[in-house]
């Protein structure tokens, strides 16, 4: 302590100042640091197990979807790698890439890293699974097996993104299933009304032939118009011997 011109002026020694500061707890600075490394090692896991899992799917799995080219009207299914589930598309005959499947299953089967969860190859795991309605436009009838209240039920699958737990017939649905059983609280669900799933499936195939008939129509006449614009030379060229136009080794 000093005094100047009547006034009391202390000066504070700069240890003491330093000792007067907030401090940082070592601990504290440790707890930090952890929970940055558990973050960052988080982050490390999620990236290798992203990249774990899109090296396992095969090449051609993840080539774009190609309808090709031509006047077919087929529908197939390719793999879509980024939502890991297969989707319809419509190819036209020709052309095209080797990711397009005839059915979801195939499809499902070759691409996904999931395919025993969806559509397993011992068809009795899938008897467990929760009825899957998909998610396209379409209504088709059919049969699911209830594992909890031990019964094969009818519902409507939209046509696309199912799982295993789906039948064409109530028989080929008890031939697989029967006899399974999954504890359970959950309420019973009614089943759907057949005439209006006979009805949707009817107007569906009435839709689709309407668009493949005319298809059709127009292919064979396109092909008779090339027959009779065929000039005589191709007629004669068309009458020569089979052999004559062979090269005999």
């Amino acid at each position: 302590m000093c005094i100047l011109e009547g006034r009391e002026i202390c000066t504070v020694d700069q240890n003491i100042r330093a000792g007067l500061q907030p401090s940082h707890s070592p601990s504290r600075d440790r707890t930090r640091t952890s929970s940055k490394m558990k973050h960052l090692l988080l982050l490390v896991l999620a990236f290798v197990a992203i990249h774990v899992d899109s090296s396992r799917i095969p090449e051609l799995c993840q080539l774009p979807e190609d309808a090709g080219e031509g006047q077919s009207f087929i529908f197939a299914f390719h793999y879509n790698a980024a939502q890991d589930q297969c989707n319809p598309f419509v190819f036209k005959g020709n052309g095209g890439n080797a990711n397009r499947f005839v059915n979801e299953i195939e499809c499902i089967r070759n691409c996904s890293v999931n395919a025993e969860n969806i559509y397993p190859m011992d068809a009795v795991k899938a008897c467990h699974f929760k009825k899957a309605i998909g998610g396209c436009g379409l209504q088709l009838m059919r049969y699911y097996y209830d594992s909890v209240h031990d019964k094969c039920k009818k519902f409507i699958y939209s046509g696309c993104i199912g799982n295993g737990n789906r039948f064409f017939d109530h028989e080929s649905c008890n031939a697989t299933c029967a006899g399974i059983h999954d504890d359970g609280d959950e309420p019973e669900e009614d089943e759907p009304d057949t005439p209006i799933a006979i009805i949707c499936g009817v107007l569906l195939a009435v839709i689709v032939l309407s668009i493949i008939i005319p298809v059709i129509v127009l292919t064979v006449k396109s092909k008779k118009k090339g027959s009779k614009k065929k000039t005589p030379k191709e007629r004669n060229a068309q009458q020569d011997p089979p052999l004559s136009g062979i090269e005999m080794q």
